[in-house]
């Protein structure tokens, strides 16, 4: 009947209502045909996988199970499906089980924005009531916390997004070369809009992970407790492994040192009022947290739903009497306590996956907070 209809020249179309039937029948093939998905185009198409839990890892060293361990490992080991996912820097991991997803954003602020944006407008998923666990290694503070040690962030103050000059060309009275962009010295004038030095997570979420971790006993080993002799001046950083809560400087930059330390707790009092407390030094967070705040704001994900659990592969300054380069460089080859770190995060976060898995029916649409314990 097609090619009827369409090779007749128009001084042969058909007239009358019979013709006004056999259009309006071929109109309906068509739609039928080319318009509405058939049952087979359907069953083609796959269903969108609901998310509980997004697990946000930043490095992983080799495959995704059964060599070297990286960040990724132990969660990748608990998820039996590899997702394809081109945008970002290797595939994902679901349990379809339990409805949680591993996501490895790649080193650095600019690929964690970058993967974790790519994954907020994934068709595949449905990530509107999903939690978000970013569960990494950092560097550790030794004036708050020892290695292998796992803190609860409150608050993420970026370090990148400054003015800067070298400090030899500084000002004599100026204790470092970065000040806040319009600012006239460092720590001084602090802008209005701290929006992109300032992320603020959810702390009564925060602080319900905290209550439901804070009694896990982290492994402690003699590997350990030898490298925390050497900083017997600070305190904190000589106590067995511990879960915390504080906040965190983040930046592109690795960073190590005294000085650099001091700037970077000084730094974060300075953008939040004298109130943050600099526990943990990462690189990523700041574009993971921006990236959640943008698909909030299309109503992808729910920010409000990000927890941020770092742990100490290393501490941020060298001990007493050895030089900042030397050991940077031996830092950069083989985080000291790299695998303590890998346990905590796995540990701690873990606990905090099982509870919201267990319980999905009160979390699902309720968020915790500190003065809603687990069941």
């Amino acid at each position: 009947m097609i090619e009827e209809i369409f090779a007749a020249p128009a001084s042969r179309m058909p007239r009358g209502r019979g013709w006004i039937a056999r259009a309006s029948a071929l109109f309906a093939c068509v739609s039928s045909a080319f318009l509405l998905p058939s049952a087979a185009t359907a069953e083609a198409v796959p269903a969108v996988l609901p998310v509980r839990v997004v697990v946000v890892t930043a490095a992983e060293t080799g495959e995704d199970t059964g060599d070297r361990p990286g960040e990724s490992q132990a969660w990748a080991e608990t998820m039996s499906q590899q997702l394809p996912f081109p945008a970002g820097v290797r595939p994902l991991r679901y349990d379809p089980a339990r409805q949680v997803l591993l996501i490895t954003t790649g080193v650095g602020t600019n690929r964690a924005a970058t993967s974790t944006m790519a994954l907020g407008l994934d068709p595949r998923f449905d990530l509107r009531q999903a939690y978000w666990l970013v569960a990494a290694v950092a560097g550790v503070n030794p004036e708050e916390a020892s290695a292998g040690s796992a803190a609860w962030i409150g608050t993420v103050v970026d370090t990148d997004f400054a003015f800067a000059v070298d400090p030899r060309e500084a000002p004599k009275d100026w204790p470092i070369g970065t000040l806040a962009l319009g600012a006239k010295a460092p720590y001084k004038d602090r802008p209005e809009d701290t929006s992109s030095n300032v992320f603020q997570l959810n702390t009564g979420l925060r602080d319900w992970a905290y209550s439901l971790t804070r009694d896990i006993k982290l492994a402690d080993s003699e590997a350990l407790r030898n490298l925390r002799a050497p900083y017997a001046s600070f305190p904190k950083a000589v106590t067995p492994p511990s879960v915390l809560v504080g906040d965190e400087a983040t930046g592109q930059t690795f960073w190590h040192g005294a000085l650099l330390n001091t700037h970077a707790a000084a730094w974060t009092r300075y953008w939040t009022d004298g109130r943050g407390r600099f526990v943990m030094t990462a690189m990523e967070d700041s574009g993971t947290l921006g990236a959640l705040a943008a698909l909030g704001r299309i109503g992808k994900v729910d920010p409000n739903r990000t927890l941020i659990l770092r742990t100490g592969a290393n501490y941020s300054m060298p001990a007493p009497g050895v030089g900042a380069a030397e050991s940077l460089i031996q830092e950069s080859t083989s985080y000291s306590a790299y695998q303590p770190s890998l346990d905590a995060a796995f540990t701690v976060g873990g606990k905090v996956v099982d509870e919201l898995i267990r319980n999905w029916d009160r979390y699902r649409d309720e968020i915790p907070t500190a003065s809603q314990p687990a069941r």
